[in-house]
């Protein structure tokens, strides 16, 4: 096994590991912040614990194909595509909350990384985006396969919608499922938005590819 093989298994089964705790301090509620709160089971209903949840998973069964396999080049080429779909899942849950959500809400980035948020807007996904992208170079990664990155972000998407309209009283989105506030303020505004997160989505997708291919 080379040293970078090594380090990768490392960083897999810690993001696992950190996935387990987050999930205990998330359903404890220690440390739990009204911003950007992970507080109960209820939080499954966001994609932030979503991405994180089915990465952390992944990564400690991609631990376990690496150790058995032995060595980068034995590992299956879908495992590797699977573990870029999932890795980009995180990214993009850690990019909102520095780039956007941090920086409009009352609180600092300090003390916005309590409790779960803490495994799951930053530790996580920068164990997921540094294996990934410098760790795991046996994984060849086309550009029609690059869109498939997109597959989490636009799965999520598609219930959020689903849930809104369904739940939908007088015309009106309820509150209770339109958690982000995406079309409180309009169909239009809501479509813009989705535009803007689709292309930063797709922005993600490439800038993972060209950092894994450097």
């Amino acid at each position: 096994m080379t040293a970078g093989f090594v380090i990768s298994i490392i960083l897999n089964l810690l993001a696992f590991l950190l996935t387990v705790v987050g999930t205990v301090v998330m359903v404890k509620g220690i440390d739990a912040d009204k911003y950007l709160a992970g507080n109960g089971w209820g939080s499954l209903k966001f994609f932030t614990v979503q991405s994180n949840l089915i990465y952390g998973a992944y990564a400690g069964i991609f631990a376990v194909c690496e150790l058995v396999c032995g060595s980068a080049d034995k590992v299956p080429q879908i495992m590797y595509l699977l573990k870029y779909i999932f890795t980009v899942g995180v990214t993009i849950t850690m990019l909102t909350v520095l780039l956007y959500l941090a920086p409009v809400v009352e609180k600092s980035y300090p003390a916005l990384f309590k409790g779960a948020n803490l495994y799951f807007h930053l530790l996580v996904p920068l164990l997921g985006v540094i294996s990934f992208c410098f760790l795991e170079k046996a994984g060849e990664l086309s550009i029609p396969q690059t869109f498939l990155g997109l597959i989490p972000f636009a799965a999520y998407g598609a219930w959020y919608t689903v849930n809104v309209l369904t739940h939908a009283e007088d015309g009106k989105a309820s509150r209770d499922y339109d958690w982000y506030s995406f079309v409180a303020e309009g169909i239009d505004k809501a479509a813009i938005a989705v535009i803007v997160m689709s292309v930063a989505a797709t922005a993600v997708c490439f800038g993972l590819r060209f950092l894994h291919i450097l």
